[in-house]
């Protein structure tokens, strides 16, 4: 991947409602930034891409933020909607990409949320650089949880399908900050990468509360996933047996 480019945007809102057979069983979700710098290999968010530059953008994900310049002043307009609520924060980008350390926009959001008293409040992300905001995500309670994206213990297989994102250490090392602070934590296995689900597993066991666990889903990315996992030798790891495996292993580590 080349160098990122950044550009600033006028949204036209900031929390997005959801509802019906998409919804993921929140009220709103929260996207500060559009498109995302990590450029994962497996991103579900290209398919929901829409517009006459849509198959252009998909193509190039991974190169190209867009900064939502406007975000704090529309949901400060619209804090009235989100008490009592349930906000995913974020849905279709990574909220800490490398674009958020200089900006501070996530922060910014999250200061103005803190006021609008959200009924739970999830973060999402796969960066480190969400332990910056510890002082600031404490301040909510009860109502806040992070979760923390690690879709195998390997980094040669992290390389693979997460060139450009944060290693699983400093990944691990973050969210087990996050969680000493008394946070409530978890990690997002999704999707379920290549591993050693016992060796997965156990690193997993001392960073966080609890996980959540998805298979991989090929969307629009096929041909282009098939190639890797042969390429690479993986394809064992394709199919229900290795997600069995490794959910057997995470309900024996975290005794569930």
């Amino acid at each position: 991947m080349g160098r990122v480019r950044i550009t600033e945007i006028t949204a036209r809102s900031i929390l997005t409602a959801q509802s019906g057979r998409d919804a993921i069983g929140y009220d709103y979700t929260i996207n500060p930034y559009a498109g995302c710098a990590f450029g994962c290999e497996y991103c579900y968010v290209t398919k929901l891409l829409f517009g006459e530059n849509a198959e252009e953008r998909a193509a190039t994900w991974g190169d190209w933020v867009e900064v939502k310049k406007n975000a704090v002043a529309l949901l400060r307009e619209k804090t009235h909607l989100v008490a009592g609520r349930k906000i995913f924060f974020s849905s279709a980008t990574d909220p800490y990409q490398p674009i958020e350390r200089r900006l501070g926009l996530t922060r910014a959001l999250l200061e103005a949320l803190f006021y609008a008293y959200p009924s739970l409040l999830t973060i999402q992300t796969r960066s480190p650089l969400v332990a910056r905001d510890i002082d600031l995500l404490r301040q909510f309670g009860d109502s806040v949880e992070v979760g923390m994206s690690i879709t195998t213990e390997d980094e040669a297989i992290r390389k693979i399908f997460e060139p450009s994102a944060p290693s699983i250490p400093r990944r691990l090392e973050a969210i087990r900050q996050v969680k000493e602070a008394g946070i409530r934590t978890h990690a997002t296995i999704a999707p379920l990468l290549p591993c050693d689900p016992q060796r997965f597993a156990s690193m997993l066991r001392p960073c966080v509360d609890g996980y959540w666990l998805d298979k991989l889903n090929l969307y629009d990315k096929k041909a282009k996933l098939l190639a890797l996992y042969r390429q690479h030798g993986l394809k064992r790891f394709l199919g229900d047996r290795h997600y069995g495996v490794v959910q057997e292993a995470l309900k024996e580590a975290f005794g569930q």
